[in-house]
C-alpha cells in the first residue's frame, strides 16, 4: 500500500482506500425537486496563469402530472488571484453587490464576505448562493488537478515545500481526519514522498443518456481541471422530506479520461414541519487516504438538530479528527433544504 509502510509499520495496519464510485444518476421521482451544480477549476491561460471557478446551478421540478420544469438557474465566473484571492467576478443572474467579493480570500472569511455583500442569497437558499459558498472549497483543492500533468507536476515538485512545512493545520486546529499528525498523508509529506495519485480511481460516468434534463448542461472539458459535482433530489413521504444527495470531485487525465477524488453519497430524513434532521446515512464513496472515512460515522452527531442552520452547524460539531471538509462541505448544503422542498 505504501512504499513506506516497512520503515513506518502503522502505515501498513490502515485499510485501504475507497473504491466505489457512482456509476449514473437515479431516475427523478415524480412529485421531486432536483437541485444540480457542477464548478469547474481551470486555467484558460496555461499553468502559472490565474485560476478560474466556471459553476452553473440549476433547480428542476418533476411534478407527479405535466413536464419538468426549470424553476431558478444561476452561473458563475471567478478569477482567483495568488493566495486564493478573488480578482474578478461575474455572475448570472446580475447581483449589483457581487463586486464587493474582489478582494475576498478564499476561506471561512470568503463566506462571511458573500453574506455582506450579497445577503440574500443565503437568506433565499439561491442557486447561486451554493456556487459562491463552494469558492471557499473548490479553490482549496484545485491544485490537484495540475498534479496529474507530468511536466506540471515536475514543476510543481521542485517548488514543494521541504519536510516540515505545516499541511493539515488552520488555526492551530487539525482540518480533517485524512489530514492528522503521523498519518498516512502527514508521514509522506514529512518524508519527501509525494502522495500524488494515492486513493484516486476511475470516475464513473453519471451521464444519464435516457434522461436530457438529469443535469444541467455540463460545459466542455478542459486539457487539464478539476469539476466538483452535486446533485440534491428531494420529495415527501407524510411527513419527512426524503433527500438523496451526490457529492464528487473529480479531475481530467492527460488522455481526457476521469479520476474521481473526493465522493459521498447521502440519505437522509428530515422532519417536513420544524425541520430538524430525523435520520442521514453517509457513505464514503472515494477519498484519497486510508483514514477519511473514519469521519463518516460522526455525522450521526447531527441527528436531531434543525438542518436551517447546517451552514454553521456542521463546522461546529464535525471538527478536526472527526471531521472530512467534502462530508462538512456536503452536509452543509443541507442548509437549503427546506427552501427547496417548499417547491415540492
Amino acid at each position: 500500500m505504501s512504499e513506506l509502510a516497512d520503515s513506518f509499520p502503522h502505515l501498513a495496519d490502515l485499510p485501504s482506500t475507497l473504491d466505489d464510485t457512482v456509476v449514473g444518476t437515479p431516475d427523478r421521482r415524480p412529485g421531486s425537486v432536483r437541485r444540480t451544480s457542477t464548478i469547474d477549476m481551470v486555467w484558460p491561460d496555461g499553468f502559472g496563469s490565474p485560476m478560474h471557478l466556471v459553476g452553473r446551478s440549476r433547480d428542476l421540478s418533476t411534478p407527479v402530472d405535466g413536464p419538468a420544469c426549470v424553476i431558478d438557474e444561476a452561473g458563475m465566473r471567478v478569477e482567483m488571484a495568488e493566495h486564493r484571492t478573488v480578482s474578478a467576478i461575474e455572475v448570472s443572474p446580475h447581483r449589483d453587490g457581487a463586486d464587493g467579493l474582489i478582494g475576498a480570500v478564499g476561506g471561512s472569511e470568503l463566506r462571511s464576505a458573500i453574506d455582506r455583500a450579497l445577503p440574500r442569497e443565503r437568506e433565499t437558499a439561491s442557486p447561486l448562493h451554493l456556487l459562491l459558498d463552494d469558492i471557499a472549497g473548490t479553490s482549496l483543492v484545485a491544485s490537484f488537478a495540475l498534479s496529474r500533468s507530468p511536466e506540471i507536476r515536475e514543476l510543481m515538485l521542485a517548488n514543494r515545500p521541504g519536510p516540515g512545512a505545516p499541511f493539515g493545520m488552520r488555526k492551530g486546529k487539525i482540518i480533517c481526519s485524512g489530514l492528522r499528525p503521523d498519518g498516512w498523508f502527514d508521514t509522506h509529506q514529512q518524508n519527501g514522498v509525494p502522495p500524488f495519485g494515492s486513493g484516486v480511481v476511475p470516475a464513473g460516468d453519471i451521464e444519464a443518456p435516457q434522461d436530457a434534463l438529469a443535469w444541467h448542461a455540463f460545459p466542455s472539458a478542459p486539457d487539464v481541471g478539476m469539476r466538483r459535482h452535486r446533485r440534491i433530489d428531494l420529495w415527501r413521504e407524510g411527513g419527512v422530506v426524503c433527500v438523496d444527495a451526490f457529492f464528487r470531485d473529480a479531475c481530467w487525465e492527460p488522455d481526457g479520461s476521469q479520476s474521481c477524488l473526493h465522493e459521498y453519497t447521502t440519505d437522509a430524513k428530515i422532519d417536513a414541519g420544524d425541520h430538524t434532521l430525523v435520520s442521514l446515512e453517509s457513505t464514503p464513496r472515494v477519498l484519497p487516504f486510508p483514514e477519511c472515512k473514519w469521519a463518516a460515522p460522526n455525522s450521526q452527531d447531527l441527528i436531531g438538530l434543525p438542518v436551517t442552520e447546517f451552514r454553521t452547524i456542521v463546522q461546529q460539531t464535525l471538527t478536526e479528527l472527526r471531521a472530512c471538509t467534502h462530508l462538512n462541505d456536503m452536509l452543509r448544503s443541507f442548509a437549503e433544504i427546506p427552501a427547496l422542498a417548499k417547491r415540492l
